[in-house]
């Protein structure tokens, strides 16, 4: 197996996160469930070149609209937010839990794999 090979194939071993939001609770009261696939280099990118080096803090809505997904009535992974959430997310959600959400999928997951072998 060639080295890229050995990339690619690290790579898509890693895990789709799942992030419970307890504060923004459905209709029966249980907390909101997103998940997101690992941020791939050119993610990154796009978010740091949006962010000015995190002087831009609305950057963080973009990360959400970007890797946040939930499952549809079949049971498929869709985009949690469309474009014209962009706003409300903006102006109307808790900036807090904006950006913890971000923090969970920013966080090294290689680091947990490791850890649990």
């Amino acid at each position: 197996m060639s080295v890229i090979d050995r990339v690619k194939t690290h790579f898509e071993t890693l895990q789709t996160i799942t992030i419970e939001v307890p504060e923004w609770k459905d209709e029966h009261g249980n907390p909101s469930v997103f998940y997101s696939e690992p941020l791939t280099l050119e993610q990154k990118n796009i978010i740091f070149k949006k962010s000015n080096n995190f002087q831009d803090l609305t950057v963080l809505v973009d990360l959400l609209m970007m890797k946040l997904m939930v499952k549809n009535d079949k049971g498929d992974l869709v985009k949690a937010f469309d474009p014209f959430d962009k706003l409300a997310l903006q102006k109307k959600a808790d900036s807090n839990i904006i950006a913890s959400i971000a923090n969970k999928i920013l966080v090294d997951t290689s680091l947990e794999e490791s850890v649990k072998k």
